[in-house]
């Protein structure tokens, strides 16, 4: 049986530090996905990202219990500010999307290794 995952979904940065406030502190084992905002048509702008969710969504299914995972939708025009929050934050210093992030600990997957399940796994295990 899959475990429940708790999953918060935000857009834009200012949203992103007030879930990560909520919940950092909370037993739960706490994940933070940046991804490309979605279009009509269902899809990212961003291919990569395209290509991460479904791997994504299935290893969740495996993830430790009591876990939370932050969905933060960036849209194109501020992923191409190179002097977006995004990169600039010294917490954060991301460089692409799909970036995957255990919170407090320096595990992180970007780009293609995002659609990789072995390394999702990975990444998703308790300590």
């Amino acid at each position: 049986m899959a475990n429940v995952v708790k999953h918060v979904k935000v857009y834009g940065f200012t949203e992103y530090l007030r879930a990560v406030q909520q919940y950092k502190d909370s037993s739960l084992h706490l994940f933070t996905l940046f991804t490309g905002s979605i279009n009509d048509d269902g899809k990212s702008w961003c291919p990569d990202c395209n290509d991460a969710h479904p791997v994504i969504e299935e290893a969740l299914n495996d993830a430790p219990e009591c876990s939370c995972v932050i969905t933060v939708y960036i849209d194109r025009t501020t992923w191409k500010d190179k002097n977006n929050n995004f990169r600039k934050s010294q917490d954060l210093q991301l460089t692409s999307v799909p970036t995957l992030i255990k919170v407090g600990t320096e595990k992180r997957l970007e780009e293609d290794q995002c659609a990789k399940l072995s390394l999702v796994q990975m990444l998703l295990e308790d300590d």
